[in-house]
């Protein structure tokens, strides 16, 4: 049974019931007693009348006295304690009077007649224990009544709230790349599906449809545009590696022809993340290799850089090996990340080192370049963020090697101290 909506119906049919019974037992006590005091005063009033009219006709006649009903008869001038009347009665003064104590609920009736005045007290055990049982018993049946309508109460609601339940089960479930239409169709949900279910379906299956047509678009936009740059970007590098060939370039054009050849460099490596992306729906690609054969590439990779900048820096590009790691996912991927991450610490490091450390379970890249303030490090994955006082690129690099580590289930983190360094770590998963 799905959880959540249909947990909180159970939780307030429940409360509802409940409360319910508590009101129920509290009003119909209140009547009880209510009805008991009515009864109970009529009762006496009549025991009195009778008195007083058998009274009328024989002066002699003996107040009532049994085993529930005690009364006394004072004739006017005399004294009532001498008479045996209980000074509490006598204290009491005329009119109805419950009197308190242990046993069963007592009254006292003091009364005025023509010859005196009656003392009249009732002690109520059989109404006592009628009204418990009735009240027991009155309860129980509430109880009974007010649980049975609850509970198909919220049989009926159940079957009202189950649809969109499972419909909302399904579409958690789903890979938005594929979701399983046929899941919320209306003849395949359990309960009562009404109107509403219906129009909620239809809206879901509708924005699924949208959502998968979107993704389509994305993807063959970004393979079909990565396609296209990519020939033009292997002809403006082969042509400005055979232009640099050339010993009589003079000093001006060769610096910028190096340039060129750099930013040809970052276009590929962006094209092949954005080739790899937009095969992430699509099987294969998944490979399990080790993690030291591509640090070592992207190493050269820096090293290359580094030498053809036209003011080459002074900072030593080192691999440090720890450990091997096993890598699970795309080779190319990791060649693109590590080349991103290495790239980026040569073109923020004016001096000192770079180092890229190999681990069993990670690879990271280390620099003493000119490090990022915190704001600036909170954003520094967001596409197209690039803080005033960095230069160069697009801002598209890291958001891409989170975006590419996240494809295989890999993590990047970044530590950096202003004026002092960045250090970028790149973790996998241990191996299954």
């Amino acid at each position: 049974m799905p959880q959540g909506l249909p947990r909180k119906l159970r939780r307030l049919f429940l409360l509802q019931s409940v409360l319910a019974i508590v009101a129920v037992v509290t009003c119909m006590y209140v009547a009880t007693l209510f009805a008991r005091g009515q009864i109970a005063s009529a009762w006496m009033q009549a025991e009195a009348d009778r008195f007083w009219q058998e009274v009328a006709q024989d002066p002699g006649y003996p107040p009532p006295m049994t085993q529930s009903v005690t009364s006394y008869f004072v004739p006017h001038g005399s004294d009532a304690v001498a008479l045996g009347v209980p000074r509490g009665f006598v204290d009491a003064g005329l009119g109805m009077h419950r009197l308190t104590g242990p046993g069963p609920s007592q009254r006292l009736l003091v009364q005025d007649g023509p010859d005196g005045r009656l003392y009249l007290r009732v002690a109520f055990r059989l109404m006592d224990r009628v009204g418990v049982w009735s009240l027991g018993i009155a309860a129980l049946m509430a109880m009974v009544a007010i649980a049975t309508v609850s509970w198909l109460s919220y049989r009926i609601a159940r079957r009202l709230v189950l649809p969109v339940t499972v419909m909302a089960r399904e579409v958690a479930r789903w890979d938005p790349r594929q979701p399983d239409l046929g899941a919320i169709e209306p003849t395949r949900l359990p309960g009562e599906v009404g109107t509403e279910v219906k129009l909620l379906g239809g809206a879901i299956r509708g924005l699924a449809e949208r959502t998968q047509a979107f993704i389509r678009r994305e993807r063959d936009f970004t393979r079909e545009a990565s396609h296209e740059l990519r020939t033009p970007l292997t002809v403006v590098s082969v042509a400005a590696d055979m232009l640099r060939r050339d010993q009589d370039l003079p000093v001006r054009m060769r610096r910028s022809l190096d340039r060129v050849q750099v930013a040809a460099r970052d276009m590929e490596a962006v094209v092949d993340a954005l080739l790899i992306l937009a095969r992430e729906d699509e099987p294969g690609g998944i490979e399990d290799f080790t993690g030291l054969d591509v640090a070592i590439e992207a190493v050269e990779v820096g090293k290359r850089l580094l030498h053809e900048q036209p003011d080459p820096p002074a900072v030593v590009l080192t691999l440090v090996e720890h450990g091997d790691p096993r890598v699970r996912g795309s080779r190319r991927a990791l060649a693109v990340i590590l080349e991103q991450l290495v790239r980026n610490a040569c073109t923020f490091t004016t001096e000192g080192s770079i180092d890229v450390v190999a681990a069993p379970d990670r690879i990271e890249v280390r620099d003493t370049g000119v490090g990022m303030e915190h704001d600036v490090l909170e954003r520094v994955f967001e596409p197209f963020y690039r803080a005033d006082q960095y230069v160069g690129g697009r801002g598209l690099g890291l958001a891409i090697v989170r975006r590419l580590a996240g494809r295989f289930g890999w993590s990047v983190d970044i530590a950096s101290t202003p004026g002092q360094g960045t250090e970028v770590t790149l973790r996998f998963p241990a191996a299954a």
